[in-house]
């Protein structure tokens, strides 16, 4: 009898541990998959002739990252390079300027040299940019949280891009960049008819680069740069010192530095300036003397 009781309790046991070990785990991947369930993210295709039907135009998501809502119809704006503008309905700024110049040489990768000036014009190969508050941004220095949406709208009659700040131009850019395709058989450039507003999901999107431990010159920084650009990243973390080497150039300590592979001083200014105008914050880490542990 003793023996029984032993056993049904041990089996009692058994079935409650299996019990709340199931609903431990059923609980944590369904707060695993409810972020992916409540995001607002949303994605159609409207299903219509194509207007340009010896363009053939595709189904595929070809964004980086997936934009917060995204409508494509079947028809596309064939883009002719020797008509095509990148316009500002705004006074363009430096930065504005170099960007045109940025993300016209991107497209040329794929059709010829594009124009850009601030002069409207109603041909439907132009892309006009609208930001009401670029002249407030002059030279400004990103900031973590800063607003980074922007809407894109690509229509029969041209290609409309507006945003509150010029980073959020930045990142519409990319995605038009991101929208180009060739046609194989053509060879003639297209952009699908699409309506899209954008907003990131999260504020910080870095990268981290040990240039300290595996070292890396200014033009590898540059490129990297660029890439986290076109993928909409806005933070490079860079780990500049640790027992392998001290990668920035000390005035006060000449000694401490590396003495072949560093970063000078107007390197450090030169990358900080770059990522800024990409939008991209530079975030360096030093450790003096290194991770130590009392």
């Amino acid at each position: 009898m003793k023996l029984l009781t032993t056993t049904f309790k041990v089996l009692i046991l058994i079935f409650l541990t299996s019990f709340f070990s199931i609903l431990y785990f059923a609980m944590k991947k369904k707060a695993f998959i409810l972020p992916m369930i409540e995001s607002n993210y949303h994605y159609y295709i409207k299903e219509e002739p194509s207007q340009l039907e010896s363009i053939p135009t595709s189904t595929h998501i070809k964004i980086i990252p997936m934009p917060k809502f995204i409508q494509l119809e079947n028809s596309a704006l064939l883009i002719t390079s020797n008509r095509f503008q990148i316009i500002s309905k705004q006074e363009i700024s430096n930065d504005l300027e170099l960007a045109i110049n940025r993300y016209s040489k991107y497209i040329s990768l794929m059709t010829e040299n594009l124009q850009s000036t601030n002069q409207t014009t109603s041909s439907d190969n132009t892309l006009i940019i609208d930001c009401a508050t670029m002249h407030t941004e002059k030279g400004s220095y990103p900031v973590l949280g800063e607003d980074e949406s922007y809407t894109l709208n690509i229509t029969n009659t041209g290609v409309y891009l507006h945003a509150l700040s010029y980073t959020g131009i930045i990142r519409g850019l990319s995605t038009f960049v991101q929208l180009i395709e060739q046609d194989s058989t053509s060879e003639k450039s297209y952009i699908q008819f699409a309506s899209i507003i954008d907003q990131p999901r999260f504020p910080w999107r870095g990268l981290m680069l040990d240039v300290s431990r595996h070292w890396m010159p200014v033009p590898v920084i540059e490129r990297t740069l660029n890439a986290m650009e076109l993928s909409k990243l806005n933070v490079l973390h860079l780990h500049l010192s640790d027992d392998q080497g001290f990668r920035v150039e000390s005035l006060q300590h000449p000694l401490l530095h590396d003495r072949k592979d560093y970063f000078t001083q107007k390197d450090i200014r030169h990358l900080v300036e770059y990522a800024r105008q990409r939008r991209i914050r530079i975030v360096p880490e030093f450790d003096i003397p290194g991770h130590t542990t009392r």
